[in-house]
């Protein structure tokens, strides 16, 4: 029976709505999610774009949350409809204009990728992926609208590091048929110029953000093949695990041999792939969040391979191979889903942050992870300090390597220097471990002894503990 496709349109456009604008409603944002709030509330938008550098994103994201950061209005809410308001119009574009099958659209719109990621984690992936769908819808009308095209390819670039990739594969093709239509005519020269004197400008923003590496971006052995490795197949080993290898594998083989006469389209496809590749391998070895964008670059040279071969038996292939490909990711990463919407950030904030502690303390985060308390807990009567750095919070920064206390390797003179700058009592926010037990522990080293004494633990997970200095 052939699908009436608006009628399916209809169907699978509510669900989706539906059901992700539940999971926003009872999400509670991650570190990543609070570190891009905090840096737009702190810093000048010429601090911001500075600081791209150490980031690995570039800055629109940070842009538009700004007015709501800077305001303070409604934490997170803001900033989780907004991210859902691009996730939103990236499936209306992929629905209206992506020439696939709708059994096809379907199971991407059900995929773990767009819906438990994408519309859910605000962060700036759908923003990008937005864009990179509508790069897709119109290229076939690129040397149409060169001036809209050329503005799109700008905008996705300056989204993340990632659609950079597939914006920077775009612009190459665009330039390459510019050049080539302006010499035989076919471009005014007033469009020709005017493009690409946009793309100029947005070459001088990336440069701007992304011109100097940071050293602290150093991949450790391996990290990226252990990862993927376990995003494709879990700890069980079940039958859903192997539907995941089968599907990525089919979709290696098929979709370069069906793109492959289209050097164009090969070239988009293969060229952010590549490049993901190289960062992962070389500089930094990625999560899940970043993954899935492998996922969509294939979707991506499906969808404009489509335009130029829409029926012939390697496109049918190529089409069942990326539809099994999103088909795995329905059900494969059902244990990533809860933890994207359940960081407890808020409960855990206001449950640490008692009359007590709020009236008369100051906070001590040891974890990057735990900044996700903060925007929770930053209009209360608190001073939240940072281990890392010994200083008053404002944003988080990568410049030192104590930043990351995998180990809670706590020094006591550490502590101190940040205690010492208020005679405000201190507290510390901490994950319980069997080093720092939630029946409390004691620090000491040459100079100093810290007492921790259980103030409040929740779920023998997560304690505030009050911080007694003695010194020696």
């Amino acid at each position: 029976m052939k699908l009436n496709h608006n009628k399916t349109f209809w169907i699978v456009i509510i669900l989706w709505a539906i059901i992700t604008l539940l999971r926003v409603a009872f999400h509670q944002p991650w570190f990543d999610e609070a570190h891009a709030y905090i840096i737009a509330q702190e810093l000048s938008p010429l601090d911001l774009i500075a600081l791209m550098n150490v980031e690995g994103h570039t800055f629109i994201w940070y842009f538009l949350i700004m007015p709501f950061a800077k305001a303070d209005l409604w934490y997170p809410y803001p900033m989780l409809i907004l991210n859902w308001l691009f996730a939103f119009v990236a499936m209306i574009i992929f629905w209206k204009k992506a020439p696939l099958h709708p059994v096809t659209k379907t199971m991407v719109s059900f995929s773990y990728i767009f819906l438990a990621q994408i519309p859910v984690v605000a962060r700036c992936y759908a923003v990008g992926v937005m864009f990179l769908f509508m790069l897709a819808a119109f290229y076939k009308e690129r040397l149409e609208k060169p001036l809209l095209y050329a503005a799109c390819i700008i905008l996705c670039a300056n989204t993340s590091v990632i659609a950079l990739f597939g914006a920077a594969a775009f612009g190459f093709v665009y330039v390459f048929d510019m050049i080539k239509e302006a010499l035989d005519g076919r471009v005014s020269r007033k469009d020709f110029r005017i493009s690409f004197m946009i793309l100029a400008v947005g070459a001088v923003l990336i440069l701007w953000q992304l011109g100097c590496s940071n050293a602290n971006f150093i991949n450790e052995d391996n990290l990226f093949l252990h990862r993927f490795s376990s995003y494709l197949i879990s700890e069980h080993h079940n039958l859903v695990d192997y539907l995941n290898v089968f599907a990525l594998g089919s979709v290696i083989l098929a979709l370069p041999v069906y793109c492959y006469k289209n050097k164009r389209v090969l070239f988009i496809l293969l060229f952010p792939i590549a490049a993901m590749l190289w960062t992962f391998l070389t500089k930094y070895g990625g999560g899940p969040h970043h993954y899935i964008f492998f996922y969509i670059y294939a979707l991506i040279g499906l969808w404009i391979m489509k335009y130029f071969d829409l029926s012939s038996r390697k496109a049918v292939i190529a089409e069942i191979a990326v539809a099994l490909l999103f088909f795995a990711q329905i059900f494969s990463h059902m244990s990533y889903t809860p933890g994207y919407f359940n960081s407890g950030s808020k409960v855990m904030a206001e449950s640490f942050v008692t009359d007590e502690v709020k009236n008369n303390g100051k906070v001590m985060i040891f974890k990057a992870f735990d900044m996700r308390f903060i925007p929770y807990i930053k209009d209360k009567n608190l001073d939240i300090y940072y281990y890392a750095t010994g200083e008053i919070s404002d944003y988080l920064t990568y410049d030192t390597p104590l930043l990351e206390v995998a180990k809670y390797y706590l020094s006591p003179t550490w502590i101190h220097e940040a205690n010492k700058k208020s005679d405000k009592p201190l507290y510390a926010i901490l994950e319980v471990t069997p080093l720092t037990p939630a029946d409390g522990f004691v620090l000491e080293d040459r100079d100093y002894k810290m007492i921790f004494t259980p103030h409040r633990i929740l779920n023998k997970t997560y304690g505030i503990f009050k911080v007694t200095e003695i010194k020696k």
